[in-house]
């Protein structure tokens, strides 16, 4: 069911069992695994079923420290979330990530990779791709060594990566969801008698305001717009852990370095061992990981390499993509047919990529694409790189966001000591020369020109035993608020070396298990209905 309020609904006033915040990737997911185990769900996207300006603007921020490239170009205010944009690649994180080597300088997490193994399976499946491990068992492809790791990222088929025309389809048709349209949501309200949450409330872009009263509620809003959530939310308790100040602290991404170029003997060397394959109908593609051997040896932080293949507009595989993520995004028919038009052109070519991937099981690489080796590490956690609130609000009166991104040294000797490793490793496959760019070794800032942001804000309300040092407990409940629960990136503690979006669904997933159990159990809140609300 679809309620807009864009459509003025006579009620300002809803309840359910379990409200959700949210309907990207991690909000969708929850709702229907929740509606799935026969619970009511009330499902609220700030944005519309399309992308829209007005909804856009409301992820304006302001900058400080390090521009985060993620924090603008990233973002998606709409039904579906980031995967109406997304690459759809998924690699789950090795235990190490989880309990780190002894030495090593990165923080470990209150979870293990086997508390999330048993939600895997069901990810597979949601996105199409094979259920075949990620570690190299994946035929004669080259193998690690002592210092390096290889494994495969699974990239899952255009017509899987948005979640708004696969699962919001079957929450937008199921009898337990309620999918709300362009609500705005601008602060959570708790009682004061029981310091629970007793509503949200809500504006649409008319500034009428609604309000939405559960049971137990789900933050899913992503990294940046869950912690200014909170922070919007927490003027007036601090059992939110911001008496310990710690919502919006420690925000990190992946830093990723342009490192080399691969070109002339060493680019044919890369395009017969390491150009992407096809294995049981899905794409693969390598990532050459730092071993906890080598990670406790040099105390380096999750770091890994791989290469990234651009091709130039114009040319056939461009062409299949430049379509292919229309359809993704949902664009009009007069952008689909130029995309389309586009294709005829490059016929015998696109024939040609076809037969590849059919026969060869490959992906072609055009000469014209140009190959970058890329190095892509984790952050070190850092209080001081954090989100905080503008004194400027928004047009709903919400304060903006300020973006506080930093880059430190030990990131800048993470690249350049694993460099070496590579460059080593790869020769003895014999990738090699590579055209590496001077800027690396070099000891001032210029290496900062070679870096971004890889569109993976994470932290912010980050996972942990104790409010004195995080926001969540391990089950993802806020400390010290039982019905408050938040599901995004924000929550992970350190960002290992892989896309995080595999490891936020199986969170998800486990997290929709726990509400399951908690309702079945009917742990009644004592939330009286009359009781006068007060912001957090």
């Amino acid at each position: 069911m679809q309620v807009d309020l864009d459509a003025k609904p006579e009620q300002f006033r809803f309840e359910s069992t379990i409200c959700i915040i949210g309907a990207g990737i991690a909000g969708l997911m929850l709702a229907r695994d929740l509606a799935r185990r026969g619970i009511d769900v009330h499902l609220l996207e700030a944005g519309g079923r399309t992308l829209e300006s007005r909804s856009q603007e409301m992820y304006a921020v302001e900058m400080e420290g390090r521009p985060h490239d993620g924090a603008t170009a990233g973002r998606f205010r709409v039904f579906g979330g980031s995967s109406t944009r997304w690459g759809g690649q998924l690699l789950s994180y090795p235990s190490d990530i989880f309990r780190p080597p002894a030495g090593v300088p990165s923080l470990g997490w209150p979870l293990s990779s086997a508390d999330l193994e048993p939600y895997y399976a069901e990810i597979h499946d949601v996105m199409h791709v094979t259920r075949r491990s990620s570690e190299t068992d994946v035929g004669e492809l080259p193998r690690g060594d002592a210092d390096i790791n290889i494994r495969f990222s699974k990239w899952a088929p255009f017509s899987a990566r948005n979640l708004a025309n696969t699962i919001g389809n079957e929450c937008l048709t199921s009898d337990r969801i309620t999918v709300f349209l362009h609500t705005n949501v601008t602060c959570l309200e708790a009682s004061k008698t029981t310091g629970s949450i007793e509503r949200v409330i809500a504006k649409d872009y008319s500034q009428k305001t609604y309000e939405f009263r559960a049971k137990y509620f789900v933050v899913c809003t992503g990294t940046i717009e869950s912690c200014r959530l909170l922070l919007a939310s927490s003027t007036a308790l601090e059992c939110l852990s911001n008496g310990a100040d710690n919502v919006g602290r420690y925000f990190h991404d992946h830093v990723s370095v342009a490192a080399a170029t691969v070109t002339g003997s060493a680019r044919l060397a890369f395009t017969k061992l390491f150009a992407p394959i096809m294995i049981d109908g899905t794409l693969h593609t390598p990532k050459l990981e730092a071993s906890g051997a080598l990670r406790s040896k040099h105390q380096l932080p999750a770091i890994m390499a791989h290469f990234a293949i651009d091709e130039p507009e114009g040319s056939p595989t461009a062409a299949i993509r430049n379509f292919l993520q229309s359809m993704q995004r949902g664009c009009s028919t007069k952008v689909l047919l130029k995309d389309m038009l586009a294709l005829p052109r490059n016929s015998l070519e696109i024939a040609r990529l076809l037969w590849f991937a059919q026969v060869r099981k490959r992906r072609v690489i055009s000469k014209d694409a140009i190959v970058t080796l890329r190095l892509d590490t984790e952050q070190l956690p850092r209080a001081d790189s954090r989100i905080r609130l503008s004194a400027k609000p928004d047009r709903l009166g919400i304060p903006r966001t300020v973006i506080d991104w930093q880059i430190s040294k030990a990131e800048h000797r993470a690249v350049q000591l694993y460099a070496k490793c590579v460059d080593r490793f790869l020769g003895q496959l014999g990738i090699h020369p590579l055209s590496w760019c001077p800027e690396l070794e070099e000891s001032g800032d210029s290496w900062l020109k070679l870096t971004h942001d890889t569109y993976h804000p994470m932290g912010g309300t980050r996972m942990g035993t104790s409010p004195r040092n995080s926001v969540v407990n391990p089950d993802l409940q806020v400390h010290g608020i039982s019905n408050l629960f938040v599901a995004s990136c924000s929550v992970f503690p350190s960002g290992g070396s892989s896309n995080p979006t595999f490891t936020l669904m199986a969170l998800t997933l486990r997290l929709g298990k726990q509400l399951h159990r908690l309702c079945r159990a009917r742990v009644e809140l004592p939330v009286p209905a009359h009781q006068e609300a007060v912001a957090l």
